[in-house]
């Protein structure tokens, strides 16, 4: 879902185009609310998308934000009273004027509740602790996306 269903182009280069926008959507058909980073130019007025993301919090649903995607979180207050990371510079943090300097932590991952925010390097990490927060998840699966080892070739015929 995005604000337009206009193509978009990601920072690998990848053109995505969505399926739905943000006025078609209802908060009570999702579970879950993965927000990816990204430029922040796009969005940085989006107070549409700003809003639609407090409402879905309010629900008490899980959410997962991870790189700049942080950002939405904070601009819609949903990092009010939250420990969380980014990847963003103090700086930038400073200039975007909507985190919680004191709530800030310089880790790989931070969760809280019903919320995971990650650093953009940490993204299998992020993967593995968002499907832990929604279901059941095999050590064997762990391994394997931790590039430990892949189980599925150790077993016998």
């Amino acid at each position: 879902m995005a604000l337009e269903k206009s193509p978009c182009k990601s920072e690998a280069r990848l053109n995505t185009i969505p399926d739905l926008t943000i006025k078609e959507t209802l908060h009570s058909e999702y579970d879950v609310l993965i927000i990816p980073g990204g430029d922040l130019r796009p969005i940085a007025y989006a107070n549409e998308l700003f809003e639609w993301v407090k409402n879905f919090a309010k629900l008490g649903k899980v959410i997962g934000a991870i790189c700049s995607g942080v950002y939405v979180l904070a601009k819609s207050g949903v990092l009010k009273d939250i420990p969380y990371t980014v990847t963003l510079s103090k700086e930038q943090r400073n200039f975007l004027n909507c985190f919680d300097e004191e709530k800030f932590s310089y880790e790989p991952l931070v969760k809280e509740k019903n919320i995971i925010t990650a650093q953009g390097h940490a993204y299998v990490d992020f993967g593995i602790q968002l499907n832990k927060m929604i279901r059941d998840v095999r050590d064997e699966s762990i391994d394997f996306y931790i590039g430990k080892r892949n189980h599925y070739m150790e077993m016998d015929d």
